[in-house]
């Protein structure tokens, strides 16, 4: 079977790669960079899907060279989206040539898809599912994670969620913490499969007619899901600080959360200032406030981190 799915999804990939070399090189319509590029996204997807499939069938091995994938296409992909999304807010311009950064966002999006195909492939070939909360056992994973999160934090959701903060956790389930089990995973789950599925139905409108209305909310759902991927970050940045680190990566911390903060600032002006944002009505000037306030508490919490391992301080202190 391995083989199999390896052979299927190399034979896909060059598919792919041979639609998108006969098509952007045919010359068959007169393309300006930014629709060819968008053009090309759109036919690479069955040469991302193919190799992601194929890496997946390798293993430990495929599973690193996804998850390395996996956080470069991020890093390429998440900036870039936040900035063409800044721009068009304070119709802002860049000094060169849009289609560039929309260039970089469309490489890390291939990417992403790519480190997907290869990550369902490895769980589906390997049937491990340690990473799943076991069946009935979400209250005790619950209280177990409240103890990985800020006092304050845990005591705000202890009553919503029903944890008795009084009660002991349960013993640690293992190779993933009870915060990682119940909340972070979950939490990428969501967030990933949001911004894949609106992000194909943004690329196949460009070879396959999408209705209007299915576009709009595609559009809006791809920017939540990228603002959920902005708090992840966050959010893992603050668990792997919770550890002994040195300054130097203290201090890529702490740059981390000022440019975290530089964009929750713009989202904030745009709610109140922006002329598109006023445009699109009351529900968007909520969704810019809203999504404001998380990143600063988020990067708030991580800066506050960093701080205490630049000056010595324990970041858990």
């Amino acid at each position: 079977m391995r083989w199999i799915l390896a052979v299927a999804g190399v034979a896909v990939a060059f598919a792919g790669a041979a639609a998108i070399l006969g098509q952007a090189g045919s010359g068959a319509q007169p393309w300006s960079p930014e629709l060819r590029d968008n053009i090309v996204l759109a036919q690479s997807i069955p040469l991302a899907l193919g190799l992601g499939i194929a890496a997946g069938t390798f293993g430990r091995t495929g599973r690193a060279v996804a998850l390395w994938a996996f956080g470069l296409g991020l890093l390429l992909a998440i900036p870039t989206g936040t900035y063409e999304y800044l721009g068009g807010l304070l119709d802002a311009h860049p000094p060169f040539d849009l289609y560039v950064v929309y260039r970089f966002h469309y490489i890390g999006a291939a990417v992403v898809l790519f480190a997907v195909a290869a990550l369902l492939t490895d769980v589906w070939m390997t049937g491990d599912r340690s990473f799943l909360v076991p069946r009935g056992r979400w209250r005790g994973y619950l209280r177990g994670a409240a103890d990985e999160v800020p006092r304050p934090v845990a005591r705000a959701l202890a009553r919503p969620l029903g944890i008795d903060l009084g009660q002991p956790p349960p013993p640690p389930p293992g190779r993933y913490s009870f915060y990682e089990a119940a909340v972070s995973l979950p939490w990428w789950y969501i967030a990933v499969a949001l911004i894949t599925v609106t992000g194909l139905i943004k690329a196949l409108r460009y070879v396959y007619p999408v209705p209007g209305p299915v576009l709009f909310w595609a559009s809006t759902l791809h920017v939540a899901a990228m603002v959920l991927i902005g708090l992840k970050v966050l959010d893992q940045l603050r668990l792997w600080f919770a550890g002994d680190r040195g300054r130097p990566q203290a201090a890529l911390g702490f740059l981390w959360a000022l440019g975290s903060l530089a964009v929750a600032y713009f989202f904030l002006w745009s709610a109140f200032f922006a002329k598109t944002a006023a445009k699109e009505g009351i529900l968007s000037q909520a969704a810019l406030l809203v999504a404001a306030l998380a990143i600063t508490a988020f990067a708030l919490v991580l800066a506050r981190q960093c701080v205490g391992l630049i000056v010595g301080r324990r970041a858990g202190g």
